[in-house]
């Protein structure tokens, strides 16, 4: 990748963990495939509630770039707080 990742944009943020000001065109180009996806899965959920997949290759590379360990199996939460405002978690990584 050419370019870097950029910085955190201040924490909490609703979003989740996973919000920078920039990202290398590789890398943002993966993170807008897994929303549109985890988008078309929330239609299928009632009630907004939240579900669990494993994380994505591209998540995996942005917590280990903000010095998260990760472990071998990490699932990452998935919840809609409005129609396009998606928060992802960890519960792994929480301590």
């Amino acid at each position: 990748m050419s370019e870097t990742i950029g910085g955190q944009l201040p924490q909490p943020d609703p979003r989740g963990w996973l919000t920078f000001d920039h990202l290398p065109r590789e890398l943002r180009n993966a993170e807008d495939s897994t929303q549109a996806a985890d988008h078309e899965t929330s239609k299928t959920m009632s009630g907004g509630s939240s579900w669990q997949r494993p994380a994505t290759p591209t998540e995996r590379v942005l917590l280990a770039h903000l010095g998260y360990e990760i472990p071998d199996e990490l699932d990452t939460t998935v919840c809609y707080l409005t129609a396009g405002v998606r928060k992802r978690t960890w519960p792994a990584l929480d301590h």
